[in-house]
């Protein structure tokens, strides 16, 4: 991917990568999303590698992509607003209901401004085509980009292999989170399989146009503060060995055999290291706020004046 006329983006504070969890919540609380595998899932801290891969492929929708060029200023640098979309969608996931529920809420407010037609035609799209980030079928697009990507992540560099029951309580898992983030019910595939042949028409009906590639230059290219030698080199190769292979060739991403070798050492020492590693540490601490929140006992209603 040709990046060198691309603009150098502010450096992106290590930090950012970690986000706190929300506070406590209402005791007893299950939230919005049922403990189950969509969570389990969610709360590994691997998933977030899947996250420019989700980026690239919801962009590869062209109303997609023309939403994200004309009202987002990429200035600021577009792996920050990746990780405010992990902080909501941890939000979502592990908060309390009124925590999840404000998290969507924000999410929704600036998304509510979204909305226009397309400067120029792509192949399957002519120009003066509507769109709007509320749109039911642009949001199940969003979600199941999400959806995937952990899953796949899960699958290749955590080595957790999801049977078809577990697929199924994944998939159905998820409905809460895609209904906040405006996805009606009528539009979600009924099944796990459903949703896999959902996937595989969309995804040979993706376009990467240039402001996808913009995106997509953005993303793998971020620095951090302090530096960190290789991260946006590795960005590349994980993204590479994540995507379908249409829509990585698509974006320039060849898998190199450098490329495949970092890969496969970065899935190599995962899969290793995940097993020994505490909890703490390999999930999101929105997981264990959750956990907490679960097994605490409701407050006791007050007794009654006499």
């Amino acid at each position: 991917m040709d990046t060198t006329a691309r603009p150098r983006l502010p450096r992106l504070p290590l930090g950012a990568a970690f986000p706190p969890p929300p506070g406590p919540g209402a005791p007893g609380d299950p939230g919005v999303c049922a403990p189950g595998a969509f969570r389990e899932v969610t709360a590994e801290r691997a998933v977030v590698l899947g996250g420019p891969a989700a980026i690239l492929l919801q962009v590869a929708h062209p109303l997609v992509a023309e939403g994200v060029a004309v009202h987002s200023d990429y200035t600021a640098g577009p792996a920050h607003r990746l990780l405010a979309t992990l902080q909501a969608a941890l939000t979502v996931t592990f908060g309390d209901t009124e925590q999840a529920r404000a998290a969507a809420r924000e999410v929704g407010a600036q998304h509510a401004r979204v909305r226009g037609t397309t400067r120029a035609a792509v192949p399957g799209t002519p120009a003066g085509t509507p769109y709007r980030a509320g749109d039911p079928d642009l949001a199940l697009w969003v979600h199941a980009t999400l959806v995937w990507t952990a899953r796949r992540v899960a699958e290749r560099y955590l080595g957790r292999v999801l049977d078809a029951a577990e697929r199924e309580e994944h998939w159905r898992g998820s409905w809460p989170f895609a209904r906040l983030f405006a996805v009606p019910q009528a539009v979600l595939p009924p099944t796990a399989a459903d949703f896999e042949r959902y996937w595989e028409r969309s995804v040979a009906g993706l376009v990467v146009t240039d402001a996808a590639r913009t995106v997509a230059g953005g993303i793998l290219t971020q620095r951090t503060r302090p530096p960190l030698p290789g991260v946006a080199a590795l960005a590349r190769s994980v993204t590479a060995d994540l995507l379908p292979p249409s829509v990585a060739d698509a974006y320039g991403l060849a898998r190199t055999p450098g490329r495949r070798a970092a890969a496969g050492a970065a899935r190599a020492l995962l899969r290793t290291a995940r097993p020994a590693l505490p909890d703490r540490v390999a999930r999101w601490p929105h997981a264990a706020v959750a956990e907490r929140r679960l097994a605490a006992a409701p407050a006791a209603p007050a007794p009654a004046a006499g």
